[in-house]
């Protein structure tokens, strides 16, 4: 069963802008303020649900200090015809971050799954002669931590009482756990394309996103039993309170220098309000203290 810090969907944020609100934010994020603000680009790596609301909204609140470029992964029927690993997900970041800002220093901001991500691609950028100017980990924990079932059920009982998980959602996460874990996923995304009944396609909707980010948890698991390569990098690590957990929660080791810094919430809720007022000032005084002084020009500008 996948961790609590890979479990980030809630009832508010859906994979890849799936709600119609989400998905105008997005593209507001990735085109019009690209356009328009001239700021320094950061590259924001969701976790395994994808690009959701709650990450739209981070986006927005940033507007002023940073252009927020969204990360997205491949998507199911790519990761069933072999791109499930979290190698294939920087590969994909690389080509969007070759295309977007070919030259120029790059700031990375991973959350959950997308710090694992962050992490390849600052490597392979590094590698190839870019300089990373900033990267930053939301609550990112690599030291493989389970958590117990009591703790889980009490944990998801919790989310559907407050409405951010409903019954019907995590039925369907059950299947796609059991499909993936019998080694069926692709016979499950197979029944779950098939045209039918009308009234069951919000269902098979449901499952096919599950589906996917059940793969993505499973390549990020599979990443943290691989050996990895110290960087050369400062990063900036934004920690939730998590019990009997080090400051660390695991990077320690992987960066020449890693700032810690603690912010308001849970995993799941950081980015959505009200922790995102709180907390959103920290992640952006951490952006902004890689700036240039004419990226700050430029800010300042903006603002």
């Amino acid at each position: 069963m996948a961790p609590a810090h890979l479990r980030t969907a809630s009832g508010e944020q859906g994979p890849e802008a799936s709600t119609p609100r989400a998905a105008e934010v997005a593209t507001q994020t990735r085109r019009g303020l690209v356009r328009e603000t001239g700021l320094p680009f950061v590259f924001l790596f969701p976790g395994s649900v994808g690009y959701g609301r709650s990450l739209a909204a981070l986006a927005g609140v940033m507007a002023g200090t940073a252009q927020i470029v969204p990360v997205r992964y491949p998507d199911l029927r790519m990761m069933l015809a072999g791109r499930a690993s979290l190698a294939a997900m920087a590969d994909d970041a690389m080509e969007q971050i070759g295309r977007r800002q070919p030259t120029g220093p790059v700031r990375l901001l991973g959350h959950s799954l997308g710090g694992a991500v962050a992490f390849e691609v600052a490597g392979r950028l590094l590698e190839g002669g870019r300089s990373v100017r900033f990267i930053g980990i939301l609550d990112t924990s690599i030291l493989g931590e389970r958590s117990e079932y009591r703790e889980t059920l009490s944990r998801t009982v919790q989310r559907i009482r407050t409405s951010q998980v409903t019954a019907a959602r995590m039925a369907c996460r059950g299947i796609a756990k059991i499909a993936a874990r019998l080694g069926c996923e692709g016979l499950l995304a197979r029944m779950v394309d098939r045209k039918g009944n009308s009234q069951f396609n919000a269902t098979r909707f449901r499952i096919t996103l599950e589906l996917q980010e059940v793969l993505r948890s499973r390549a990020f698991f599979r990443w943290l039993d691989q050996p990895k390569a110290s960087l050369p990098l400062t990063a900036t690590l934004f920690r939730c309170a998590r019990k009997d957990m080090p400051q660390h929660l695991g990077w320690d080791g992987l960066f020449a220098r890693l700032d810690v810094v603690a912010i308001d919430g849970g995993h799941i809720d950081l980015i959505m309000q009200p922790h995102l007022t709180r907390n959103h000032p920290l992640i952006e005084a951490a952006v902004v203290r890689s700036y240039a002084p004419t990226e700050l020009a430029l800010r300042g500008a903006a603002s």
